[in-house]
């Protein structure tokens, strides 16, 4: 099957130009030149600006920004999940728990077994002890 290239996204030159100089007070405002806003180095442009390291910077704060707004406002399957681990954890931990004190087992020994089998932080452990 034939590689599909991917389409670049089409910068308008008339939004900047890469002849006059670059303001550095205008980064980050409203009327920031290119940095972070047409991340392409495959683009002609983006050949000639010589920036790329900083554009690439620029690029990954915004992008940051966004997913941290989507986060906000979406539920995320990767966060669900290790959220429904760590309780899941948490649920085997208070039945081990339970059963090494059926057996009179005392907590310092019940600490260690519960760490070792469930991979804990020990003040996890300590907490659900004290329970």
């Amino acid at each position: 099957m034939a590689k599909v290239r991917k389409k670049r996204q089409n910068i308008n030159k008339e939004d900047f130009n890469m002849l006059k100089p670059i303001d550095t007070l205008l980064l980050g405002s409203a009327d920031d030149p290119c940095f972070g806003k047409h991340h392409d180095l495959l683009a002609p442009e983006c050949k000639v600006c010589g920036d790329s390291e900083f554009c690439a910077l620029a690029m990954a704060s915004l992008l940051k920004g966004k997913s941290i707004t989507m986060e906000s406002n979406q539920r995320m399957k990767d966060i669900e999940e290790a959220n429904l681990i760590q309780i899941k954890k948490k649920e085997k931990a208070m039945t081990l728990i339970q059963a090494y004190r059926e057996r009179g087992l005392k907590n310092y020994k019940i600490l260690l077994k519960v760490w070792e089998e469930t991979h804990l932080t020990k003040d996890e452990v300590k907490q659900l002890l004290n329970k």
